[in-house]
C-alpha cells in the first residue's frame, strides 16, 4: 500500500514579498527604539551631569563666605536664592529675604548707580532673544546694604545672566572702605600738612627726582614747582659743588636705613650759600619705599647765635683776649704739642698796677679802658702764635710756646722797651705799668698746669713786692 504523501502547499511570489516586509519594518521600529533609548540614556546622563553640577553648585554656594544671590529678570527684581552666608553678612536669614526686592535694602543714593546697570543687563537679554546674538556681561558693582541692625554696609557685587536669572556673587568690603577713607584722610592730612609746614619741604621719588615742594621750599631756595619738578635733587641745583656727593650719600642713608638728620650747607636760586639742618625720611606705601620726603631748615639765626655763644665762652668780653676757662684748654693743648715735640712752654702770669687807684680816681670807666691796653699791648707785641688770656680782675696770663726761661730776660727787655712807647703815646694822666712773673713747662721734667701757674702767680708777687718797695723808696728820697 502506498502512502500518502505530504504536499507542500505552494505559496504565490507576493506572499512572500509581504512576509520579508513585514519582518524588515519590525527591524526598522527595534532601530527606532533603539535610537530612542540611547537618547534617553545621553538625556539621563546630562541630568544626572546637571543635578551633580547643581549639587556642587548647591555645596560651594553653601560654604563660601560670599553670599550667592538668584534674582528674578526685570526692573521688579526679587531674591529667588540666597545662600546661607547672607546671615553672618547682614544678620539676615534666607527666608527673610526671599521674595523681596534688593531695593529694599540698598541705599537711595546707590539706586540711582544700580538701576542703569539693571537695564543693560535687561538690555541684552533682549537682543539675544530678538537677534540670537549671545551678549556676555559681567559687571562689578559697589553699593550699601542695610544690615538687619540698621547699619550701612559697603558690598562689592559681580553679576552675569543665568538662563532667565541674574547670579549675583557679592563680598562685604567695608572694612576696606573704612581703610581707603582713612587712607584717604590721611593722604588729605598729609597734602595739607605738606603745604602749609613751616618748614622747606620736598617730596622725592626712590631716584631722588623732584615730585613735588611746599610754598616754604620755594620762599627758601627760590625755586617754583614748575622749575623742579621731575628733576633730580642732587644735579647741583640746590647744592654747592663740593656738597652734590654728601647729597646723594644722604638720600641713600635715608632709604636704606630710613632716617638721617645733618647739618650742612645748601644753595639758593640767586647762589647765596647758607647753612641748613637737612633731614630726610623714607616714604613707605604697601611695604614698598616709594620715595624720600626731605625738610630742610635754615640755621642761619641759630649759627649766628652759637658763634655769639661760643665767642662768650672763648673770649672775654671787655678786651677780646681769650678768657679763663678757653685759655687753660689752650694750655692743655699746648703742653700736649710740647709733649710730642719735646719743646719748652714759657707761661708768664702778670696784674696790673694800682689799677684800683686808677677806678677810684678816674672811674671803673677808665679802668676798663686801661685793661683794654694792656691786652692790645700784648697783643701787639707777641708772636702770632703767642695765646693772651685775661684771667680776671687785673690779671692776665701769656702762653708762650717753644720759649724757655733763657728767652725771658730778652721779653722783659722787650715788654719794658714798648711800655715805654704806648705810655708816652698814651696821653693818658696815669701810667700803666703790671708785675710780671714767669714758670716754664719743661717736658723732661712735667709739671701740672695747677703748678705752672702758681709758680709764675708768686713770682709775679715778688716782683709787685720789689715795685711797691722801690716806689715807696723813691717817695721818701724825694720827701728828704
Amino acid at each position: 500500500m502506498v502512502g500518502k504523501r505530504k504536499v507542500k502547499k505552494y505559496k504565490p511570489q507576493k506572499d512572500k514579498a509581504k512576509y520579508m516586509k513585514g519582518k524588515e519594518k519590525t527591524k526598522e521600529q527595534l532601530q527606532n527604539e533603539l535610537a530612542k533609548l540611547r537618547q534617553k540614556i545621553v538625556e539621563l546622563k546630562a541630568q544626572k551631569k546637571s543635578v551633580k553640577s547643581e549639587e556642587i553648585y548647591r555645596l560651594i554656594a553653601e560654604n563660601t563666605s560670599d553670599v550667592v544671590t538668584l534674582q528674578d529678570f526685570n526692573l521688579q527684581t526679587k531674591y529667588r536664592y540666597i545662600s546661607p552666608s547672607i546671615k553672618d553678612a547682614t544678620g539676615y536669614k534666607p527666608e527673610e529675604l526671599v521674595g523681596k526686592s534688593p531695593f529694599d535694602f540698598i541705599h537711595p543714593d546707590d539706586k540711582k548707580k544700580l538701576l542703569p546697570i539693571l537695564t543693560k543687563y535687561v538690555t541684552a537679554k533682549f537682543k539675544k532673544l530678538f537677534a540670537g546674538k549671545e551678549s556676555k556681561i559681567t559687571e562689578r558693582i559697589e553699593f550699601r546694604f542695610k544690615e538687619k541692625g540698621g547699619n550701612w554696609r559697603y558690598v562689592q557685587s559681580t553679576g552675569n545672566i543665568i538662563g532667565n536669572q541674574l547670579l549675583f556673587v557679592s563680598r562685604d568690603i567695608t572694612e576696606i572702605k573704612k581703610a581707603e577713607e582713612a587712607l584717604q584722610q590721611s593722604q588729605q592730612k598729609f597734602a595739607s600738612l605738606f603745604k602749609n609746614s613751616p618748614e622747606a619741604l620736598v617730596y622725592l621719588d626712590k631716584n631722588s627726582n623732584i615730585v613735588n615742594i611746599n610754598p616754604r621750599f620755594t620762599e627758601l631756595f627760590g625755586y617754583t614747582l614748575e622749575e623742579v619738578k621731575g628733576k633730580n635733587i642732587n644735579d647741583g641745583m640746590i647744592h654747592p659743588p663740593d656738597k652734590i656727593e654728601e647729597g646723594k650719600n644722604l638720600d641713600k642713608t635715608a632709604l636704606s636705613k630710613g632716617y638721617f638728620n645733618y647739618e650742612t650747607v645748601r644753595k639758593k636760586k640767586d647762589g647765596t650759600c647758607f647753612p641748613v639742618s637737612v633731614s630726610g625720611s623714607d616714604i613707605v606705601i604697601g611695604r614698598q619705599i616709594k620715595g624720600i620726603i626731605g625738610t630742610y631748615i635754615d640755621i642761619t639765626e641759630r649759627k649766628k647765635m652759637e658763634e655769639e655763644l661760643q665767642k662768650l665762652a672763648r673770649y672775654d668780653t671787655l678786651t677780646n683776649c681769650y678768657s679763663r676757662g678757653y685759655g687753660l684748654a689752650l694750655l692743655e693743648q699746648q703742653i700736649k704739642i710740647a709733649n710730642r715735640k719735646k719743646n719748652p712752654i714759657l707761661l708768664s702770669y702778670l696784674d696790673v698796677d694800682n689799677l684800683k687807684d686808677i677806678n677810684d680816681t678816674f672811674g671803673h670807666g677808665e679802668g676798663d679802658e686801661a685793661l683794654k691796653e694792656v691786652a692790645q699791648f700784648f697783643k701787639s707785641i707777641l708772636r702770632e702764635a703767642d695765646i693772651v688770656c685775661r684771667i680776671g680782675g687785673d690779671e692776665f696770663m701769656l702762653i708762650l710756646p717753644d720759649n724757655s726761661l733763657d728767652d725771658e730776660p730778652l721779653i722783659k727787655e722787650r715788654v719794658n722797651k714798648k711800655l715805654k712807647e704806648l705810655n708816652k703815646n698814651l696821653n693818658k694822666p696815669y701810667k700803666i705799668s703790671f708785675s710780671i712773673g714767669f714758670s716754664v713747662y719743661d717736658p723732661t721734667n712735667p709739671a701740672s698746669i695747677e703748678k705752672l701757674i702758681k709758680t709764675a702767680d708768686e713770682k709775679m708777687y715778688e716782683e709787685k713786692k720789689e715795685i711797691r718797695e722801690d716806689y715807696k723808696l723813691t717817695q721818701k728820697e724825694n720827701y728828704n
